[in-house]
């Protein structure tokens, strides 16, 4: 079915498909077996979708990001939760954490030229460009962003020209890549989160001293540590503590919870672990409001 000049994402059943455009040129009807009152509230809205059943193509000399997914009108879900906020998953990660919730979903993507994502947040269907004016943040989120760091430099780069503005970017990062002075300057809000031995990814690839010494010292960085264990705490304490790596101040201590059920099992825990040490609790309230659901 070739439908011209259209960018959107439409649901033309609610119980078990979606119509997605690919590009300008033609769409695409995907199976989805998930009920429509399961997915998430209305009022999230999904500019890319995520497992893209088709392969996108980008003009030769196009500068592009991979993109998982890319979803706006949702609420940050962690570290300072309810700001209303939009979310832009990138592709790749860095480390493979034997529990991520959404390692399904950024390892699967396609590209998309600048101008495409230009397009489509300009679609009047989102306003995108009008919400970020008006404060929407701008989740940078993964998967592991910086990978695609000069890309991104690129890409609000070309934003600013185009709008004269840059909308309020928060990252999600797990501190394994150096990121670049300009990317600092760049991101309003660096929720950050170094990963523990439960996530069973080497320590040489996961603890990086050096990039967590640097996101340390900036004024705008937290550090969210997901929790399992109560001996999760003597690593934080031995590694990242008496190493002086990270202040007290900037912690966050946040249940392991890949679902409500488990979010609700591990959070007592969690709880009396922060209660206990003088650090800040974070729920995971997407979970709390959506569960498992990704794209919300």
């Amino acid at each position: 079915m070739v439908v011209p000049k259209i960018m959107t994402i439409v649901r033309i059943n609610p119980d078990n498909a979606k119509m997605i455009i690919l590009d300008n040129d033609y769409l695409l009807i995907q199976n989805d077996t998930t009920p429509m009152n399961e997915l998430k509230p209305s009022i999230v809205k999904q500019l890319i979708a995520s497992n893209p059943l088709y392969n996108k193509k980008v003009p030769a000399g196009e500068q592009f990001l991979d993109i998982a997914e890319f979803f706006c009108d949702s609420i940050q879900g962690e570290n300072f939760i309810g700001w209303p906020s939009s979310f832009l998953r990138l592709q790749h990660c860095t480390l493979y954490c034997i529990w991520c919730d959404t390692k399904s979903v950024w390892r699967e993507g396609n590209p998309y030229s600048f101008g495409d994502l230009f397009q489509l947040m300009e679609n009047p269907e989102y306003n995108l460009i009008n919400k970020f004016k008006d404060g929407q943040h701008l989740i940078l989120t993964g998967g592991s962003p910086l990978r695609q760091q000069n890309s991104l430099l690129a890409f609000f780069d070309k934003f600013k020209q185009r709008y004269g503005f840059i909308p309020y970017l928060e990252i999600e990062n797990e501190c394994t890549l150096m990121p670049d002075p300009r990317m600092v300057d760049l991101i309003q809000l660096w929720n950050n989160s170094p990963k523990l031995s439960h996530s069973e990814n080497k320590k040489s690839l996961r603890y990086k001293p050096e990039v967590i010494r640097l996101l340390s010292g900036l004024p705008n960085s937290w550090f969210k540590f997901v929790i399992s264990d109560e001996a999760d705490w003597s690593e934080i304490q031995t590694d990242f503590l008496d190493k002086g790596l990270i202040r007290k101040d900037q912690l966050v201590l946040m249940p392991l919870a890949g679902d409500r059920n488990e979010l609700h099992k591990n959070r007592g825990m969690v709880l009396e672990m922060a209660i206990k040490n003088n650090i800040r609790y974070c729920s995971r309230e997407h979970v709390e409001l959506w569960d498992i659901v990704t794209g919300a």
